[in-house]
């Protein structure tokens, strides 16, 4: 059954009803959204940098940061990427980020930013510019693009399941 918005999704209801499915559903909701957070930190951390989490987690600020300038928030890819899915080559692809940078928006000490992103950079996952460092590009093709399919159907899965859960207390509200 429609709400009075004009859509059977629970996510999207009027708020104090998307809140009470909320409240209802909450141990469920949390345990999946959690179950698929876990599952994709550590399947990325184990296929991409041997289970260093530290890691993991700068080569992931740094390629989102070497790309914000192009996708401010609020627009949508398809304003900066071609149709085939690429920054076009005309625009400038990367803006590099300082150690220092990384170590502030982290929290992780300077001295371990350092010796992680030489780690990453000996394993071509980073590569520096001047005093910055960037993503390497060479390493998007093809396991990164392989896992993040993977990662997109366990995320829309996730979402189904969630979506699910959401939708119990209005199921039993009519029977």
């Amino acid at each position: 059954m429609a709400s009075p918005s004009g859509t059977s999704d629970p996510v999207q209801r009027d708020p104090t009803t998307a809140d009470q499915a909320f409240d209802a559903a909450f141990s469920l909701v949390a345990f999946s959204m959690n179950r698929y957070v876990i599952d994709h930190m550590l399947r990325a951390a184990r296929q991409f940098t041997d289970g260093d989490f530290e890691m993991l987690v700068l080569w992931a600020v740094l390629a989102h940061q070497n790309v914000t300038h192009l996708m401010p928030p609020g627009s949508m890819p398809s304003t900066v990427l071609t149709d085939g899915g690429r920054v076009p080559d005309d625009v400038k692809r990367l803006k590099p980020l300082l150690l220092r940078d990384l170590t502030a928006i982290t929290g992780i000490p300077r001295e371990t930013v350092r010796r992680k992103l030489e780690k990453l950079a000996a394993r071509r996952f980073v590569e520096r510019r001047g005093r910055a460092w960037v993503i390497s590009t060479e390493r998007f093709e093809p396991d990164l693009r392989d896992f993040t399919r993977e990662s997109t159907r366990r995320m829309l899965a996730a979402a189904d399941e969630i979506r699910m859960q959401l939708a119990v207390p209005e199921t039993k509200a009519r029977g």
